[in-house]
């Protein structure tokens, strides 16, 4: 059977993440989409709720079985898609399909549309009561349309076209930072990218995130070797990257600051300079509610709220495919 739609999950030892991604997914789920699941070999009990689900028709394919990681099994979950469209699904966010779907049909109507991104919002498991938007990337991307000059964001609001993975290619399993590599593989090669200015899906800052387990050093020299690779590393030694450096040196002396400074000036009334990307989620608990029950369900609150005050539009310019070989 052809579907619309392939949510595809990649997870490891989450269980208890999974389930609350699993229960909003299975909800959302329309005839003409499936959800396939693709394990890494959990040993939390993953497996035999994965088989659960399938068994009662709520899942449509999973496989359990060691992989490398999140790539690997995406791109597992990838190959087996029947839809039209791909989405990738994180196994300890948040995502709000009704956007989604809004994306993917925008994506039918404009059979040439290889990839769209769009908004996602962030928020972390130790504070619910604030969360942020990236409103800046939109302006990265439409720099982009103008200049071709490769950017990276985080991939979880993104939708892939299945055919389109013949340009794009999958995931490369050789890195823990995929969506950096893969946005920037494919603003590199100026495949046909659309952007969603809903908010598509929701980051949760949390401990067991892969982000989270990499040690700054790994985490720099992984970037800096996938920025090099695609010709967007500014070296120290020149300008840009001096000024580069030199705000980000700045800025990690700032960050231990702020929540000093914060308490500092809010008690003794003092103004201050508030983040134009944080949001309140009005966020009240909720008698006999669970930490990560009341995480999620605020997720969905604000992701609602969010994509209620505006109308889901798109941002889209068709590129002319070129080729890789230009002969002199």
């Amino acid at each position: 059977m052809e579907y619309r739609i392939s949510y595809v999950v990649s997870t490891y030892n989450k269980l208890p993440y999974l389930r609350h991604i699993m229960e909003r997914l299975v909800a959302a789920r329309q005839p003409d989409e499936e959800i396939i699941v693709c394990d890494g070999g959990s040993k939390d009990g993953t497996p035999e709720f994965l088989q659960q689900l399938f068994d009662e028709g709520k899942i449509q394919q999973f496989v359990s079985e060691r992989d490398k990681g999140q790539s690997h099994g995406l791109n597992k979950g990838f190959l087996m898609a029947q839809g039209e469209i791909i989405k990738s699904i994180s196994d300890d966010d948040a995502y709000w399909y009704p956007t989604i779907r809004k994306a993917a049909d925008f994506m039918i109507e404009h059979p040439d549309v290889d990839v769209m991104l769009g908004f996602t919002a962030f928020g972390q498991l130790n504070d619910l009561t604030f969360a942020r938007v990236g409103e800046s990337k939109v302006e990265e991307f439409k720099r982009w349309m103008e200049t071709k000059e490769p950017f990276w964001m985080i991939d979880m609001p993104m939708l892939v076209r299945r055919k389109s993975l013949a340009i794009t290619g999958l995931f490369y399993t050789g890195v823990v930072m995929v969506d950096a590599e893969f946005i920037f593989r494919i603003t590199r090669l100026g495949v046909n990218i659309a952007w969603c200015n809903g908010v598509l899906s929701m980051h949760l800052n949390n401990p067991n995130g892969n982000f989270n387990n990499m040690s700054p050093r790994s985490i720099a020299d992984e970037a800096r070797r996938v920025q090099i690779f695609y010709d967007v590393y500014k070296s120290p030694f020149t300008l840009d990257g001096a000024v580069a450096a030199s705000k980000e040196f700045v800025e990690r002396l700032k960050r231990p600051l702020r929540p000093a400074k914060r308490r500092f000036f809010e008690a003794r009334g003092l103004p201050q300079v508030q983040d134009p990307e944080r949001y309140s989620t009005n966020y009240v608990p909720r008698e006999g509610e669970d930490h990560l029950t009341a995480t999620y369900r605020v997720c969905d609150e604000f992701m609602a709220a969010r994509n209620a005050e505006r109308e889901t539009t798109f941002i889209y310019r068709p590129n002319q495919v070129t080729k890789a070989l230009q002969k002199a």
